[in-house]
């Protein structure tokens, strides 16, 4: 066998050996055990199956979204595997609560593998597009997008209209390059897919306009009955494509319809009605545009961040590149830059609601990456196929990087935070987080292991996720229960105030165990409570008794909170009401110096002294702002109670009658520590100031740099003798 004919042979088999790779890639996360907490769309899609089986097409609306299509994928593999209604007076019903671990698999399956499919799907529209290296890098950073594949193994419409969404405006840019009407008809076929979905994908219909019409007037070859001929059949092919999927359809159009989109504009226009936690609070209402900038900042991997700016850069900066690369480029950043634009405009803002642009900042990313590993590749001596060698290994590098951070989350990939925004620790504290109730399932399992567990509840907010994996019962949180827990987003957003009273009473105790991930808390248990857990024994005044505190467990940081509680007692009705103090000291030098404080009267002014019952037991919490300012180190606490306003303070005694000194109880000793810094945020930030400091240096050299005179001829001699274009501009249009 010649060279030749060896390496034609190993191009054939390169081209579907890479399509498995990104498959896999695709493929295997999403699928290996789904983190699912929604278990509506298992009601919605058992029950459209079993509308579908009788015929009763009319009843096949059962969400504004409409999501149709994860309904026929999931309906079927739920049907397939026996799930049916439940045969109940007022008719057959399958409810959430009864949507099991295997159930949830079976139901994400299938949507996964159509994710998959989808997104091998892009991988051979951008190698239309463009090179192979750069196809292959935007397919691999879309397969193990950490975002994307948390919200593709979930048991949701999310992750089907990302991927439909994406692979149909990639087939628009190739309608625009290539102009051959197939495109056109895939593109619309997509997008009515995506439709079916959810009703954000009405985006492609103007963005549609934009290609089109941006395509007509950079490239006259495309004239504009073409450009409108094209956008009728995309129109016309989306339209077939909803009503032949959607079976509300073919008895009532213009009724479904309606009840579909009024409802879908309703929904955009009230906001969530859950609190959202955002910045420090949890609220009821429109977070805003600044939500959605965060969530950007803190979903998109760094690697990601990177190259998706040096790939823009390069589209708008770097020389040799073709008008039609420019204005594909041009258009993928316009995706990402008008849906987040159109999902600001609503009221009812989440995460994953910015899911359908993920995608389209990988494929920038993607260019990015193979620019920038030609550029360094370039800088080589040019033997043999050393270059080539050296620019695949650097696009093989920056996979494996964005592989390393996002691989070891398996299977909980919402847990990742961009390093460039401060990773885990910043992301926790500034956005809702734990959507799917990720490590719920691993707290399941320790409590599984408890003897007897089987006999016992566990009050929570009754998470369906939870339940899956729990051999016991679960009831609400402020019900009585053996066991308690709570998630991290529960914690933070916060639900009715009952469940709010149990969560703050709990949050300031020591825990019977902690579910991490990277150094984050995400779910705490722990045991009923049957007493303090630090009991005490002393006297203030004659009648009032402090008989144990509970305080949040370390580490305690400056800026943040430190929790305690107070159990006081009063055997005798108190006549005077009394203020107690809480002071955080510092006792390294000597003399003691307040830090913090907080002097209220009992339950924040709740409960006080005079309304105590005898033999009562009042838990009394208290929550001091340790200053940004607080040096490391370790500081007391001290405790008292005083009248008010001549702050005269009620004596302490110990259980042997002893008065201790000041009329204070030095409760305990916390340390404070200095946050720790994170390696991974000053290496991304390192690689990332390094990457684009030099690529701006590089761009900006050849940008602006002029050819010397005697130079001239013989460049445009060498362009005559290869057809006019140079060999330095044939190899950057690779990219």
């Amino acid at each position: 066998m010649s060279k030749s004919e060896f390496q034609s042979d190993r191009c054939q088999w390169m081209k579907p050996a890479l399509a498995l790779v990104v498959f896999l890639a695709a493929f295997l996360p999403r699928a290996v055990y789904p983190v699912s907490r929604p278990s509506q769309w298992y009601t919605r899609s058992v029950m459209f199956m079993y509308s579908v089986e009788r015929g009763a097409w009319g009843e096949t609306v059962y969400s504004e979204h409409p999501g149709v299509t994860t309904m026929w994928l999931s309906g079927l593999a739920l049907r397939l595997a026996g799930a049916t209604p439940e045969e109940r007076p007022d008719g057959p019903y399958v409810a959430p609560d009864s949507l099991t671990a295997q159930e949830s698999a079976i139901g994400v399956l299938p949507l996964a593998l159509a994710i998959s499919l989808c997104i091998i799907l892009s991988y051979l529209l951008l190698a239309r597009l463009f090179s192979r290296a750069t196809a292959l890098s935007a397919a691999l950073f879309i397969a193990l997008d950490p975002f994307f594949i948390a919200n593709s193994k979930v048991f949701h419409v999310d992750g089907v209209l990302a991927a439909t969404m994406c692979a149909s405006a990639l087939a628009l840019l190739v309608f625009v390059r290539e102009k051959q009407m197939r495109w056109v008809v895939l593109s619309g076929a997509l997008a009515g897919l995506a439709l079916l979905t959810k009703s954000p994908a009405l985006f492609l219909v103007p963005y549609a306009g934009l290609c089109l019409g941006l395509g007509f007037i950079v490239n006259r070859t495309m004239d504009w009955r073409r450009s409108l001929c094209a956008g009728l059949v995309w129109l016309v092919t989306l339209a077939c494509v909803y009503c032949a999927l959607f079976p509300a359809m073919w008895v009532a159009p213009v009724d479904t319809l309606k009840t579909v989109y009024r409802q879908a504009a309703l929904r955009v226009s009230w906001a969530h009605p859950n609190p959202i936690y955002f910045r420090g609070h949890a609220s009821i209402g429109d977070p805003g545009p600044v939500y959605y900038i965060c969530a950007w900042g803190y979903k998109v991997t760094s690697v990601v961040s990177i190259f998706a700016l040096l790939g823009l850069l390069y589209a708008m900066l770097a020389e040799g590149l073709s008008r039609d690369k420019r204005v594909t480029v041009g258009l993928v950043f316009a995706f990402v830059f008008f849906f987040t634009l159109q999902m600001m405009l609503g009221a009812k803002k989440m995460p994953r609601y910015l899911l359908p642009a993920f995608p389209q900042l990988d494929v920038l990313a993607g260019l990015g990456l193979a620019w920038w590993s030609e550029r360094i590749s370039g800088l080589l001596p040019p033997v043999s196929d050393f270059r080539l060698r050296v620019s695949n290994a650097l696009i093989a590098s920056g996979l494996l990087l964005q592989a390393v951070l996002v691989l070891p989350r398996h299977p909980y990939y919402d847990t990742y935070f961009n390093e460039l925004a401060g990773g885990a620790r910043a992301g926790v504290a500034t956005i809702s987080t734990q959507w799917q109730g990720e490590g719920l399932d691993i707290a399941a399992q320790w409590l599984n292991q408890v003897p007897g567990v089987e006999h016992q509840t566990v009050g929570s907010h009754k998470d369906v996720f939870f339940r899956q994996y729990f051999v016991g019962q679960t009831v609400n949180a402020h019900e009585p229960a053996d066991w308690y827990v709570f998630g991290v987003n529960n914690v933070l957003s916060g639900g009715d105030e009952e469940e709010n009273k149990v969560v703050d009473f709990y949050r300031r105790r020591r825990p019977w165990d902690t579910v991490t991930f990277g150094g984050t808390p995400y779910v705490w248990i722990y045991p009923a409570a049957t007493g303090p857990q630090q009991p005490t024994s002393f006297t203030f005044g004659t009648n009032i008794h402090l008989v144990g505190y509970d305080i949040a467990p370390p580490p305690h940081h400056p800026g943040q909170t430190l929790q305690l509680q107070l159990y006081w007692r009063a055997m005798e009705p108190v006549a005077e009401d009394y203020t107690v103090f809480v002071h955080m000291l510092s006792v390294g030098d000597g003399a003691d110096q307040l830090v913090a404080q907080q002097d209220n009267p009992p339950v924040r002014g709740a409960q006080p002294t005079s309304t105590w019952e005898p033999g009562a037991v009042i838990v009394d919490p208290y929550d001091l702002s340790i200053p940004r300012s607080t040096p490391a180190g370790e500081y007391a606490l001290a405790v008292g109670l005083y009248h008010w306003p001549d702050l005269s303070r009620l004596p302490v005694r110990d259980d042997e009658g002893a008065r201790l000194p000041d009329d204070r109880l030095l409760l305990a000793t916390v340390r404070v520590e200095p946050e720790p810094p994170s390696p991974a945020v000053w290496i991304a930030w390192t690689l990332a100031l390094s990457l684009l400091l030099g690529s701006g240096v590089d761009l900006g050299r050849n940008r602006f740099r002029q050819p010397r005179p005697q130079m001239v001829g013989a460049v445009c001699s060498r362009r005559r003798r290869r057809g006019g274009r140079s060999s330095l501009h044939t190899e950057r249009e690779e990219c």
